[in-house]
Order: structure tokens, then C-alpha cells, then sequence
């Protein structure tokens, strides 16, 4: 029986695509620099690192607690909040994993009661960000991470649910027990994954899950 239920945060739980992103339209930086650094990266002429360093440099200086504010506003998927706690409340054990930033991952363990997750994080000293970032996740490394989780968990891969909703979630899929694509943006996920969802509403991925049980 599977009892372990990992999640993609950014477009899969929540319905914003890329924090990174989220924060440069929010507070009016998704300028011309900005669109320049993700372009170069996804060309592969920069790496992943490289890529989060320029953006994280955007927002040196600036109180934590603003970004915190601004991370308040994202919305979370149709009925995800409702569908992660039925899953709580019926014993899976659930964890997120995110190449996006800790403001909306710690919000997302708080608010619905995840076990544990995994994320990026901006680097903040007496109360500011320093414009440094840690990298937890690369990008194309959540298989690796998911590695890691099975061990904390004691949890073997065939006993391991995925749900995602793009390319970086591959490596998810691949290693899982069962995959579930929901938001899928890529035909490479959609391939990748043992069920896509046919709607935006996350109680199709409950009911899903629900269905291994049988």
C-alpha cells in the first residue's frame, strides 16, 4: 500500500508557475535583465546556479518580511487544500519538493500540514536578503532529493506516489511507485506520468490515489 505522497509545489499545489518569477511580476522586476538570465538558461548558456545567483540578486537588501507578505498572496490550486488534508487525515505521509523559494514552501507546510519539504532559499541575515541564494534543488535533481526522502521515511520507491506538473518533475516520476501529472505543461511529463489529470481540480488527484487503495 502506498503511504508516501510527494508533491510539486509551484503550479501543482499552488497555481503560480515559478516563485522566482512570482516575485519579479509582484514587485514590478520581471525586467528586461530578468527575462534575459531565464532565457540564457534554459539555452544552457548559464547554469542553474548561476541563473538563481542573478536573480537573487535582484532583491538584496530587501526586508524577509516583505517577500514573506508578497508570498501571501499566492493561491493555491482548485480544492488543494480540502484534497492534502483528506490525505493527511487518512494517514499518508506527505512531503513537498520545490525549486522554488522557502517563503511560499514554509507557507505550504504550515498552512496544510506537510511532514516535511524540501526547497530553495534566498539568504537572509538580521532580517535581510543578502542577495546570496542555497540551492537544495537543481533543476533536473528532484530524483536525486526523492532518494534522500525515501530513506528519512524508510519507504521503499514502488510504496511512493509523485504528483507534478512539469519537466523537473520527470526524475519524480520515473523513480515513483505511481505517478500522477495535474497542470501537466509538458508532453514529456504527460508520457512520463502513470495518470494525467483531466481537470484543474485537485480532488481528481485524491480520488486517484484513493483508487491504488482498491
Amino acid at each position: 500500500m502506498k503511504k508516501l505522497v510527494v508533491f510539486d509545489i509551484d503550479g501543482t499545489i499552488t497555481s503560480h508557475v515559478s516563485s522566482w518569477r512570482y516575485i519579479h511580476e509582484k514587485l514590478g522586476l520581471w525586467d528586461v535583465l530578468a527575462r534575459k538570465y531565464q532565457d540564457q538558461f534554459l539555452a544552457g548558456k548559464i547554469s542553474y546556479r548561476r541563473f538563481c545567483e542573478l536573480d537573487a540578486a535582484h532583491w538584496k537588501g530587501m526586508p524577509a518580511s516583505k517577500l514573506e507578505k508578497v508570498f501571501q498572496g499566492v493561491k493555491y490550486s482548485k480544492n488543494a487544500k480540502r484534497a492534502v488534508k483528506k490525505l493527511k487525515d487518512e494517514g499518508y505521509r506527505l512531503v513537498a519538493v520545490s525549486t522554488g523559494l522557502q517563503f511560499v514552501a514554509q507557507r505550504v507546510k504550515d498552512e496544510l500540514g506537510f511532514d516535511h519539504v524540501v526547497c530553495n532559499r534566498l539568504n537572509v541575515r538580521y532580517g535581510k536578503i543578502t542577495g546570496g541564494v542555497t540551492i537544495n534543488i537543481s533543476h533536473g535533481a528532484k530524483g536525486r532529493i526523492l532518494k534522500e526522502i525515501l530513506k528519512r521515511f524508510r519507504t521503499k520507491p514502488h510504496e511512493m506516489i509523485a504528483v507534478g506538473d512539469s519537466e523537473g518533475d520527470i526524475p519524480m516520476m520515473i523513480l515513483a511507485g505511481y505517478s500522477i501529472a495535474f497542470n501537466s505543461c509538458s508532453p514529456r511529463l504527460s508520457k512520463a506520468a502513470d495518470y494525467v489529470c483531466k481537470t484543474n481540480d485537485f480532488m481528481e488527484v485524491y480520488r486517484k490515489i484513493k483508487e491504488l487503495e482498491c
